[in-house]
């Protein structure tokens, strides 16, 4: 009598874990093509950007020393490079 029972409560065990794995997987797959999205939405628009650089001519180095000069901290690229220093220093004496 208790053996159809114990059978049944088996059984219900098994789908109940089924289910949570097979949600926990679509939720991995889910999140992995969400990381895909998101990488390709990067690469998306640091091309855009550098598209967009590329018509006004200018540099990878102008680019890094204007946003250095822009947002005050050109201490560490001026450190990497003598040329960061000197339009750091140009643009603070004006």
């Amino acid at each position: 009598m208790t053996e159809p029972a114990l059978a049944f409560v088996l059984l219900a065990a098994i789908v109940a874990v089924s289910i949570g794995s097979a949600k926990l997987v679509s939720w991995c797959l889910d999140r992995r093509g969400e990381s895909a999205r998101h990488s390709a939405r990067e690469a998306d628009f640091i091309a855009q950007a550098r598209a967009e650089l590329a018509v006004t001519d200018w540099t990878a180095e102008e680019e890094a020393a204007f946003q250095a000069v822009r947002s005050q901290q050109g201490k560490h690229l001026r450190a990497l490079r003598p040329e960061f220093r000197q339009l750091f220093e140009e643009t603070h004496r004006a």
